[in-house]
């Protein structure tokens, strides 16, 4: 049976589904006083269990990847059922508000040494709208694999799935946290075979048909950052920004296990093709006075070149998270704590990143919350500059009620809502995508 360890360390296919299975169901009409509606809940062995990630599409229709289901057998059963290693959904947006929303399996992973097993990060798509995701697993050499899928030169027809790249003893394993430059050039990070991890980059063969080539752009030893998560991001020029959970030199009260606490770095882009990559150390968290410690769900840019994340660990005495702003100056990058999480008044512990509406409000999730389901919140942007950020409560999970539990995700915002995926609870406890009106 598949262990969840892998993807415990990153939180802290059925036979011949050669036609996609369809599932309708209905979104209740959101009002303020219901913010919260769950639009699909997993069943656990074939349309897929424990959502980790959504993206959307700029017609609002939403991308993500489960765990595991989709029913292959090559991942384990409990009992006579399969366990599934882990699926691709599509969620296709009602014409008019309060319609049904549409579910379709894009694709089942198989398993075995041929296929990827447990999809953990969200997808990307290309500009010529295939879809590339990562696996923690399976794969020749079962240290995971990055894939590709093509849509249908016909709509309703079957996406095909290609395996770009298995992940070998000497690379590490264990991809995760795409990004995809403007060449079709995949950046990723991954654990390192000796070191304490690497970001890689794949890029697309010169002529169709070809191998995708690997290279490993950066290994962390611990001093330079340690365990890469969340995610990268790429500036205007090729730069790629992202966190690590532990690492760098900052130690303090509020950094899990006696470990460093983490950083934020930037790697440049070498001036010549082949060049080498350059990492700069942005900041180094400290766990201490308020800052925060391990951040888990990397980083975004906003109101120009600020850079915004969450931190699991930190800022208050018992360490519960932050969220933070990082402001480049003449004399290097400094650090602003926007917001500390007390779990003796509300949610803690945010394992997810920020994002952003047009009106500069901030949003997220916590892991965890009073009602032990994590909530989903909102940071809304100060009148004037320096002034504190005002936090609200959207939405408390609530784990007993089958309400959900752990909304790992960061939060997708279309429009005026936002939408996101419990990882676990729901009808059938397998996790659900809900829609929130902030």
């Amino acid at each position: 049976m598949r262990s969840k360890n892998s993807l415990h360390t990153l939180l802290h296919s059925t036979t011949k589904l050669v036609v996609l299975l369809v599932l309708v169901f209905t979104m209740s009409a959101l009002v303020a006083a219901q913010k919260e509606a769950t639009i699909y809940n997993f069943q656990a062995r074939y349309d897929g269990a424990e959502p980790v990630g959504l993206i959307a599409d700029s017609a609002g229709n939403l991308y993500g990847t489960t765990y595991q289901g989709g029913g292959s057998h090559n991942c384990g059963g409990n009992g006579t059922a399969p366990i599934g290693c882990g699926t691709v959904f599509e969620l296709i947006a009602p014409t008019h508000s309060g319609g049904h929303w549409t579910e379709t399996l894009l694709y089942v992973l198989r398993g075995g040494t041929t296929d990827g097993v447990g999809p953990s990060s969200p997808l990307v798509f290309d500009q010529a709208g295939n879809l590339y995701g990562s696996t923690l697993n399976g794969g020749a050499s079962g240290l995971g694999t990055i894939f590709q899928l093509t849509p249908p030169a016909q709509p309703g027809h079957a996406w095909t799935e290609t395996v770009l790249y298995s992940f070998g003893s000497s690379e590490g394993g264990g991809p995760r946290g795409l990004a995809i430059d403007t060449e079709g050039n995949l950046y990723g990070e991954a654990n390192g075979a000796d070191t304490d991890g690497q970001i890689f980059e794949l890029s697309p063969p010169s002529a169709p048909g070809g191998s995708w080539t690997y290279s490993s752009l950066i290994s962390f030893t611990g001093a330079n950052g340690a365990d890469p998560n969340g995610g990268l991001i790429l500036d205007a020029h090729g730069n790629l920004y992202g966190a690590t959970f532990a690492g760098g030199t900052g130690t303090g009260p509020g950094c899990p296990g006696g470990n460093n606490c983490g950083l934020v770095f930037e790697l440049a882009k070498p001036a010549t093709e082949g060049g080498t990559w350059t990492e700069r150390v942005l900041y180094n968290f400290t766990g201490t006075n308020g800052d925060g410690a391990s951040p888990f769900g990397g980083v975004i840019f906003h109101g120009g070149n600020h850079l915004y994340g969450t931190t699991a660990y930190g800022g208050n005495d018992i360490g519960d998270g932050t969220v933070f702003e990082l402001s480049p100056g003449p004399d290097g990058w400094t650090a602003t704590t926007l917001y500390q999480f007390n779990r003796n008044t509300g949610g803690f512990r945010p394992d997810a990143g920020v994002v952003f509406d047009h009106q500069g409000n901030l949003y997220s999730t916590t892991t965890f919350s009073a009602d032990n389901g994590g909530e989903v919140f909102k940071l809304a942007a100060p009148a004037s500059a320096g002034d504190p950020w005002a936090f609200a409560l959207l939405y408390d999970f609530n784990c007993t009620t089958g309400g959900g539990c752990s909304p790992l995700s960061t939060p997708v915002n279309r429009g005026n809502q936002l939408f996101g995926a419990a990882y676990s609870g729901g009808t059938a406890g397998a996790g659900f995508i809900y829609g929130i009106i902030p």
